[in-house]
C-alpha cells in the first residue's frame, strides 16, 4: 500500500535542482511566500540571506537549491548548498580527525512546504539520487526539528550503512517578550530577581554606568561592530571550537547584507573604555535571534553576559515589532531558566553509498556512542558539569595563547 501512495504521490512530480542565482531570482516570488507561510520561518531559509552567505563563499559553495512542483504547481523547496563539510570527530571536546566530504548543506529551516509523511519519503529517496549521481559524499541537515516527518524519514530510510547515528537531540527554546522589562523581572523568584538587579548595581559601581552599551544596527557600523566582537571572541573557549565571530569577510558581508534588510542587531557592553561582552543578532519578523554571544573572561566575577543579555532585553521590551526571542542552537543553563516554549532539534546526516563515505559514518558514529556513554557516565555520579567547566577552561586558556 505505501508503495501504491508512493507512486501516486509522485504523479505529475517535476523536480528542479536550481544551481544559479538567475534560476534562484525566477523563483523569488514563490520561495518568498512559502517562506512565510511557515510556521516558523527562519533568517537562515530567507532568500536574501541566502543569495548573500552564497555570494560571500562563492569560492568553496555552490548553490543547490531543490525546487519541487506537482501538477504545474509548487509544492516544496529544499534551500541548499554544495562545499566541502568538515567533519569533527571528538572525544568531549577534544578533536581527534577533523575530515572533509563534499556535502550537500541543507539549511536551518530550509525545509519550505510542509511536506507530509508520504511526500517526506519521496523527497528523501531524491536526496538520495542526488548523493548517487552528483558526486557528492554526503547530506547533512542543519538542527531538523526532531518531531517532524522529515526527520523521521531521514533517520528510516536510508540504509544502516549511509544512515546517520546516535543524533544528540537538544532543546532549541524561546522566550516570550513582555512589554516592560519590569515583568520579565517580576516571573523571577525573589531571591532570583535580587540577585539579576544585584549583578548589574556591581558592575555599575566598579564602571560608569553611563554609554555602557552600544547598540548597532546600520550597514556602517558593521566593521566597527565586528572589530570589537572578534577581538572579543579570540578570548573565549567558543573560538577554540571554531565558534564565535570573524573578523573576515565573509562575515562583514552577512553582517552588511543583514542591515542592509533592517535585521542586523549588535551590542557591545563596555566596562569604562573596555569592551567585555558583545551579542550578535537578528531581528527577522517578530522575532529576536540571538545568533552568538561572547564576553572577556577577564571580567567572568562581574557576570557581563548575564549584564549585557538583560540590557539588550530591556530595549527589546520596549520595542512593539519584536513579541519573541529566540535563544538559536546550543544548550544552556540560562535558556531552561528563562526559555517559556521549546522543541526537539537535531542535526541528521545521509551519507553516500561509497567506501570513503561510509567509512567515515563508521567513524563519527562511534565517536558519538563513545561521547552518549561518557556523558551517561558523568551524569551518572554528577560531574558532568565540573568537566564541561574545567575542559572550557582549558580551551579558552588555549585560545587567549593563540
Amino acid at each position: 500500500m505505501n508503495n501504491i501512495n508512493k507512486q501516486l504521490s509522485q504523479e505529475g512530480l517535476n523536480i528542479e535542482i536550481l544551481k544559479d542565482f538567475e534560476s534562484i531570482e525566477n523563483k523569488r516570488t514563490i520561495w518568498e511566500i512559502m517562506q512565510q507561510n511557515e510556521s516558523l520561518p527562519t533568517p537562515d531559509a530567507d532568500i536574501n540571506r541566502y543569495i548573500a552567505c552564497a555570494k560571500a563563499f562563492s569560492d568553496n559553495m555552490q548553490p543547490s537549491v531543490m525546487f519541487i512542483e506537482q501538477n504545474d504547481r509548487p509544492k516544496a523547496i529544499i534551500v541548499g548548498h554544495i562545499q566541502k563539510h568538515e567533519i569533527k570527530l571528538n572525544i568531549g571536546y577534544k578533536t581527534l580527525l577533523s575530515p572533509k566530504l563534499k556535502c550537500l548543506s541543507i539549511a536551518y529551516g530550509g525545509i519550505l512546504g510542509q511536506p507530509d509523511d508520504d511526500f517526506c519519503s519521496i523527497l528523501v529517496d531524491k536526496i538520495k539520487k542526488q548523493l548517487r549521481t552528483h558526486k557528492i559524499s554526503m547530506a547533512f541537515f542543519n538542527h531538523l526539528r526532531s518531531d517532524t516527518p522529515f526527520y523521521q524519514a531521514v533517520r528510516k530510510i536510508p540504509c544502516i550503512c549511509t544512515r546517520g547515528h546516535c543524533p544528540k537531540i537538544d532543546e532549541h527554546w524561546r522566550m516570550s517578550v513582555p512589554d516592560h522589562i519590569d515583568k520579565f523581572y517580576s516571573a523571577r523568584s525573589r531571591g532570583h530577581r535580587h540577585n539579576l538587579r544585584k549583578t548589574i548595581r556591581t558592575f555599575e559601581k566598579d564602571y560608569s554606568p553611563e554609554n555602557n552599551l552600544i547598540n548597532y544596527t546600520e550597514e556602517k557600523e558593521v566593521d566597527e561592530f565586528i572589530k570589537i566582537a572578534a577581538e572579543i571572541s579570540t578570548k573565549t573557549y567558543q573560538r577554540a571550537l571554531g565558534a564565535g565571530i570573524k573578523n573576515d569577510e565573509q562575515t562583514k558581508c552577512l553582517l552588511k547584507e543583514a542591515a542592509k534588510n533592517g535585521w542586523f542587531r549588535g551590542h557591545i557592553l563596555f566596562a569604562n573604555d573596555k569592551p567585555c561582552a558583545f551579542q550578535n543578532a537578528l531581528h527577522y519578523n517578530n522575532v529576536y535571534y540571538m545568533v552568538s554571544i561572547g564576553y572577556d573572561p577577564a571580567f567572568s566575577h562581574y557576570k557581563p553576559g548575564i549584564i549585557l543579555f538583560l540590557k539588550v532585553l530591556e530595549t527589546i521590551c520596549a520595542d512593539p515589532s519584536i513579541n519573541m526571542l529566540d535563544f538559536y542552537f546550543g544548550d544552556a543553563e540560562y535558556k531552561h531558566r528563562y526559555g517559556t516554549e521549546h522543541w526537539p532539534e537535531a542535526c541528521a546526516y545521509i551519507f553516500a553509498p561509497g567506501l570513503y563515505p561510509i567509512f567515515i559514518n563508521m567513524l563519527l558514529s562511534s565517536t558519538l556512542y563513545l561521547n552518549e556513554g561518557l556523558r551517561y557516565a558523568a551524569n551518572s555520579i554528577g560531574v558532568v558539569n565540573w568537566v564541561k567547566r574545567k575542559w572550557r577552561n582549558l580551551l579558552r586558556d588555549k585560545s587567549a595563547k593563540s
